[in-house]
């Protein structure tokens, strides 16, 4: 009976919100805090965020010291946010 009450939940539950800066700060946090590398397709969602936004959580990677990869161009970091493709 849990089990379908969960179930039941779980089905109703609205669709996933596009990623926010708080979002993608708290789940980098969570990745730290647990000795975990950052989801590859981090680059990719934080490039679906405005500008501002973009550039608080790439302040908050850099800062903790987990963020790898390429840096950022000016061009990339006040570039348009990405279109979140339709599934």
């Amino acid at each position: 009976m849990i089990a379908a009450v969960l179930i039941a939940a779980a089905l109703a539950a609205p669709p996933a919100a596009p990623d926010t800066a708080e979002a993608l700060i708290a789940e980098a946090r969570d990745h730290l805090l647990n000795d975990e590398p950052l989801p590859p397709d981090m680059n990719l969602r934080l490039r679906r965020l405005d500008p501002a936004p973009r550039l608080r959580v790439l302040i908050f990677l850099r800062r903790a010291g987990i963020f790898e990869g390429p840096g950022w161009t000016a061009e990339m970091l006040l570039a348009a946010p990405e279109p979140v493709a339709e599934k």
